[in-house]
């Protein structure tokens, strides 16, 4: 598959580097597991097989050999040379055959799933891309490899509308102890809006709670981890973050909730519940 118009941010990612945290090495791996596991579902591959991920704006593919395509994840406008196709179903696709796909208007992250998976080197046992590990993102011209496809029957699945859920599931922090009760239920029992400062790292919230906590020696975090920062910022790692921080750990979402938070525009409304 070759790049003819390179969407804005666009990367091979799969379930990430789960083994080598205590070397340092981010986890990565798809933003949104729930959208990209229906990708891969949808097309009968491996849950950890290579999918293209990309951030609110779409682009232009051409592929060189028959296959399969499914597009999930935020809602967008989808052609397959130049008709109108739909999202969450497998698409046949000809040797030739050009895609587009338009902004995101209905979340951040799209994915492309193909038929066995995109086929890039294993970098410490992911294909997800890396900064400093791999490459960083797909641009123009760049050519992703692909087993060619003809057996596959085309098939529909019909997504769980999690997205549409305020309520972000989570376990108490390492530090949550720590918050005054005042402190707890002002989280617990508050709405918040997403920043207009994420990515893959970490989503910031607006609103601030008051902080007398001190910052801690450097200690392990994971994608999930909900940090008060001493200015009272509330950040949420994300699949890039690093794997140690100095801010208290006051919350950890689960893995669906990291899934929903992912396609959260900004501005949106959440809310924590512990579980």
């Amino acid at each position: 598959m070759t790049i003819i118009k390179p969407a804005f941010y666009c990367s091979i990612q799969d379930l990430g580097r789960i083994y080598y945290r205590h070397l340092g090495v981010p986890h990565s791996g798809v933003m949104d597991e729930v959208s990209a596991g229906y990708a891969n579902d949808c097309l009968e591959n491996e849950k950890s097989s290579a999918v293209i991920e990309i951030i609110a704006v779409g682009g232009t593919y051409i592929f060189s050999e028959p296959t399969f395509i499914c597009i999930t994840g935020a809602k967008t406008t989808v052609k397959l040379n130049s008709i109108a196709i739909e999202q969450y179903e497998s698409i046949k696709i000809q040797t030739g055959d050009q895609l587009e796909i338009g902004a995101a208007v209905d979340g951040n992250f799209i994915y492309i799933g193909i038929a066995g998976g995109f086929e890039v080197p294993e970098v410490l046992e992911s294909r997800s891309y890396f900064k400093g590990i791999t490459k960083q993102q797909l641009t123009k011209g760049d050519t992703i490899s692909y087993q060619s496809s003809e057996d596959l029957k085309e098939s529909k699945i019909e997504p769980q509308k999690l997205i549409k859920s305020s309520v972000l599931k989570c376990f108490p922090g390492l530090e949550f102890h720590l918050l005054n009760r005042k402190q707890q239920e002002l989280l617990l029992n508050s709405s918040f809006t997403i920043s207009k400062n994420w990515n893959r790292m970490a989503f910031q919230l607006n609103e601030k709670i008051d902080n007398l906590l001190l910052q801690l020696k450097s200690s392990p975090v994971l994608p999930g981890t909900v940090q008060l920062t001493p200015s009272g910022q509330l950040i949420i790692l994300m699949k890039d973050a690093q794997t140690t921080g100095g801010y208290p750990r006051i919350l950890q979402l689960d893995k669906a909730s990291i899934s929903m938070l992912s396609q959260k525009r900004m501005g949106t409304s959440i809310d924590f519940l512990i579980l």
